[in-house]
């Protein structure tokens, strides 16, 4: 509650005394927004996300060095480094980021050591790290305390890579002291991951380096990382079974390599127990450990899925897979006395070792021609700004000569007004089609086909107000349980929709793992609410039915209560407990309620944009008008309805333009 007081304080001043902070306060808000927009685009459509960037620029939301910085990003995940070298350092040196907005400027610090690292110069990656941490401990903002344990850990691993082994101990003590201390305060699982993993590579390393004893010193902390990893109230299940195969698969190749094989098997067989190891990935993992014991059997099923891998995301054409997986299923059938499998993999080795090897020169070239393709294309914007700086000069002195002749200059002046409105026409255009696109992409977020089960009548509508909208709803269903739920986000427009985009995300993932509403709920409001400092929420009706029982658990966080067909009155609104909204206040336990059985119930389930719609004379539809509606229709299907719903909303409203946004929910066991 305080904190809420908070900030409605700090808005009325900001409204009555500082217009241009408030100004910058909501532009930070719409780019947190639009970020969660590009995040989406990155692996899977970097054009489209370079795109985006590109627009966000033009438009003003992005400065040039913070664009920059999310150019880096981008062929960061497609793996282009030395393209994403380039944009990375001129974030880095943009003097306007580095002033307005620290926390990208070190941000892309590690966007530039991470680029240098994939290009495998560790010398640089080093003096990339180096000069960034000496930067961030000369500065006492909060952004720069984040980044220095990721800077000290980045120069250990350069060192170790190095062979610089003591030095590259005492860099990750830094570091891991630093995290400590960061992470006094943190609840959230992605806070303490990347200290957790800080400690499985320090023992990887030193076991690699042959120091056993530094790496047994690493696992009490190892343990103590794992123990607040797997502890945070919002760790997802695969992450800790992963952070559990990570771990155990560490420690069992310590003790292998250490002489002592009965603790080393006890944290294989651990290893074992997690999902984690019998995925491709997990079984690829475990041949460090298998070859130092010399399981050379298990090795040999263990590259097998390596093998399978590669083939299937077809990555085979590295020499990742040449040196990791044909070299070591080589070295396996070599010990197994395997002579004619070895020569097999020799004879695969080899046809494959030229086609690597042009694969890569061609991939350096292609790489190299976008860097060069860049920097042409910087070179020519440049002259095109002096050629444009000269006309403007000769423009100039041409206007001050002619300013005698009114006639001329009034014609001057009526083209410039022309060009100007053609301009602004273009702007809106352009922002016209990008909230057409942003609509349907949002609209491409909430189901358009509903499920064909016997025994379960589903259907809903979605109709946002203006182009996109904060109203949201969703289903999943899973064997023979069916989640649902209906929502409304405070505001409207852009952050309405990327709020209600963030919300529909977590409802799927919470609903897949067959959590209850009122756990739903829970859940929801701790992510959401953490950092939320634009104060935005969301209310929603969260349901659950089991269809083998026509059992339904429910809960209601703040919104319009649904109304249920049935009973004496053919129709009435649900009581039920009331909830707060979603999103404002953390460490809130949601209520949740039941009812045995609603089989041959209707459910309508509907935002406000229903129940307030107006008429030109602002004259609301209203509950009781709602209700009779409903007690008044003879129910043919849920689409049926929806449909007759609508179309009384439109009745009502009579030509008015919508009040707000309206989405409706119907379903019936």
């Amino acid at each position: 509650m305080k904190q809420v007081l908070y900030y409605s304080l700090a808005l009325i001043l900001l409204m009555t005394g500082c217009k241009g902070q408030r100004n910058k306060w909501e532009n930070d808000v719409v780019i947190d927004s639009l970020t969660t927009v590009l995040y989406n685009m990155m692996s899977d459509q970097p054009e489209r996300a370079l795109a985006f960037i590109d627009s966000l620029r033009e438009e003003g939301y992005y400065s040039e060095g913070l664009a920059n910085c999310r150019r880096a990003q981008v062929y960061s995940e497609q793996f282009q480094p030395r393209v994403s070298e380039v944009y990375a350092h001129r974030a880095v040196n943009d003097e306007n980021l580095k002033k307005e907005n620290r926390r990208y400027h070190y941000f892309a610090y590690l966007l530039l050591i991470n680029a240098a690292s994939n290009m495998g110069n560790n010398e640089r990656a080093m003096t990339y790290a180096t000069e960034a941490l000496a930067e961030a401990e000369a500065d006492t903002l909060a952004a720069a305390q984040k980044y220095k344990p990721d800077y000290l850990e980045a120069i250990g691993c350069c060192q170790f890579n190095l062979k610089h082994v003591d030095e590259g101990n005492k860099s990750y003590d830094r570091a891991y002291g630093l995290y400590e201390e960061l992470m006094a305060h943190a609840e959230s699982f992605s806070s303490f991951y990347p200290m957790f993993m800080m400690a499985v590579d320090a023992i990887n390393y030193n076991v690699d380096n042959g120091r056993i004893e530094t790496a047994k010193l690493w696992l009490p902390r190892l343990e103590k990382a794992y123990d607040r990893l797997v502890s945070a109230s919002n760790i997802i299940d695969y992450v800790r079974d992963q952070a559990t195969a990570d771990k155990e698969i560490s420690q069992a190749r310590l003790y292998t390599i250490a002489g002592q094989p009965k603790e080393a098997e006890a944290h294989y067989q651990a290893y074992l127990a997690t999902d984690y190891a019998h995925t491709q990935v997990g079984q690829k993992m475990s041949s460090g450990y298998l070859e130092a014991s010399g399981k050379w059997d298990e090795m040999v099923t263990a590259l097998e899925a390596s093998d399978s891998f590669y083939m299937n995301n077809e990555s085979q054409y590295s020499m990742k897979y040449l040196t990791g997986v044909l070299g070591g299923q080589f070295k396996a059938q070599r010990h197994l006395g395997r002579n004619e499998g070895a020569l097999k993999v020799a004879d695969k080795l080899i046809a494959l070792l030229d086609t690597v090897s042009e694969k890569t020169r061609q991939e350096d070239a292609a790489e190299l021609a976008v860097v060069y393709e860049t920097q042409e294309k910087e070179r020519k914007i440049a002259e095109q700004q002096a050629d444009l700086t000269r006309q403007r000069l000769i423009g100039t002195a041409i206007a001050m000569a002619l300013l005698v002749l009114f006639f001329i200059v009034y014609t001057l002046h009526r083209r410039r007004a022309a060009r100007r409105l053609a301009e602004a026409n273009a702007v809106k255009e352009r922002i016209e089609s990008e909230l057409r696109i942003a609509r349907d992409i949002q609209m491409s977020m909430v189901p358009s086909v509903f499920p064909d089960r016997e025994g379960l009548d589903l259907y809903a509508s979605m109709t946002p107000a203006k182009e996109v909208g904060g109203d949201l709803y969703c289903y999943v269903l899973q064997g023979d349980i069916l989640h649902f739920c209906v929502g409304d986000v405070s505001g409207k427009g852009v952050p309405a929709s990327l709020f209600m985009a963030q919300v529909t995300r977590l409802f799927r993932t919470f609903a897949a793992q067959g959590k209850k509403p009122a756990d739903i709920c829970t859940r929801i409001n701790q992510a959401l609410s953490e950092d939320n400092e634009q104060g935005m929420f969301v209310t929603m009706f969260v349901g659950m039915i089991d269809l083998t029982t026509d059992h339904l658990w429910f809960c209601n966080a703040g919104h319009n209560p649904p109304v249920i067909g049935g009973g004496e009155s053919h129709g009435e609104f649900l009581q039920m407990e009331t909830n707060a909204p979603i999103g404002l206040w953390p460490d809130l336990e949601y209520v949740g309620e039941e009812i045995e059985n609603i089989k041959g119930r209707a459910l309508l389930i509907y935002t406000d944009g229903l129940n307030e719609a107006e008429n030109p004379q602002q004259e609301q539809l209203g509950d009781e008008r709602l209700l009779a509606i409903l007690q008044n229709t003879h129910f043919s299907n849920a689409r049926q309805v929806i449909e007759t719903l609508a179309s009384e909303v439109e009745h009502h409203r009579n030509g008015a333009e919508p009040n707000d946004d309206l989405t409706m929910m119907c379903l019936r066991v």
